[in-house]
């Protein structure tokens, strides 16, 4: 073979790795402009996501949003006891379909001692939620700061607060790998649920599938459970209005979830349940599979036939 084939053996080699390389670089690209197509077409789904996306990073809260020490020692010492019971309503905008905050939602959250009671509780939650058998499949990583960035969410839904806005302003752009080679940036609710759903952790043939009830009703009971844990007794008002809050925003993600949501609450109150679970391997077995049917057999007639809840009449 002469020099001159062996050049141009070479320079055709080279072309093609570089050809190689361009189209992985393009298929690459393809899988996570459909990953994007994916954020937008869920988002696009969930009136409180457009909200949260279009709201103005300054608000009118009078509350500061780091919460001085002072507060928050007052807040602790105003709930070692018990608040009297007082019903609030959802307050909802966007012809109906978005979470409002009011003076009385943000009181509930004064009630419970603020931000830092919000934190310990979602800590709680994530602590269980890593241990747990179906949850942890959505989390690519333990290494991300979820209760961090949860509890701001939850304190700015029911305060007005921008803490939520000033956390995501400072996250990293960098995207994250998912699945399938797949990249994304963690920057909201929205991308963060599409990166659950594509969590490397999957199985291949679930990738990219959205939760089902059986999933929802895991982890309301895990989250439920950190509420009844952190929170306790100090705040009938707040445990009401919580789980109704959760049964709003839990109807993005399955349809049929609120109706669950008094039952998932209920679970963790009898302690039978709770370690049953951790018996079983962290893994209920008593709500996994089970149909729509089987599901609703387990609760209460009156709450599997009431079409209005968690709103008013």
């Amino acid at each position: 073979m002469t020099p001159q084939n062996n050049r141009a053996m070479a320079k055709s080699a080279t072309a093609q790795g570089r050809a190689a390389a361009i189209a992985s670089s393009i298929t690459a690209a393809s899988r996570d402009a459909s990953l994007l197509d994916h954020e937008k077409e869920f988002r696009a789904s969930d009136d409180d996501a457009l909200f949260e996306q279009n709201l103005n990073s300054s608000n009118n809260s009078e509350e500061d949003p780091n919460l001085s020490a002072d507060v928050t020692a007052k807040s602790t010492t105003m709930n070692e006891l018990a608040t009297p019971y007082h019903y609030v309503p959802l307050e909802m905008g966007g012809n109906g379909r978005t979470h409002k905050s009011t003076v009385a939602s943000t009181a509930l959250i004064q009630e419970i001692g603020g931000l830092p009671t919000l934190e310990r509780m979602t800590t709680h939650f994530y602590n269980n939620a890593f241990l747990d058998s179906t949850l942890d499949n959505f989390i690519r990583s333990h290494g991300d700061p979820h209760a961090k960035r949860f509890s701001r969410w939850i304190h700015q839904k029911l305060t007005g607060s921008s803490v939520w806005d000033e956390e995501r302003a400072s996250r990293s752009a960098r995207p994250v790998t998912v699945a399938s080679g797949h990249t994304i940036v963690v920057h909201d609710r929205s991308s963060a649920h599409v990166a659950a759903w594509h969590s490397p952790k999957r199985p291949d043939h679930e990738v990219g599938r959205h939760f089902k009830l059986d999933e929802c009703r895991v982890w309301m009971r895990l989250h439920f459970w950190a509420m009844r844990v952190i929170v306790g007794d100090s705040s009938p008002s707040f445990t009401d209005y919580y789980i109704r809050f959760i049964g709003h925003f839990i109807s993005v993600y399955e349809g049929t979830a609120p109706t669950f949501a008094r039952d998932s609450a209920r679970w963790s109150a009898d302690q039978k349940n709770t370690q049953e679970y951790i018996d079983n391997g962290r893994t209920m077995n008593d709500v996994l599979g089970l149909s729509l049917g089987q599901a609703l057999s387990q609760i209460p007639q009156d709450e599997a036939d009431d079409t209005c809840w968690p709103y008013e009449m």
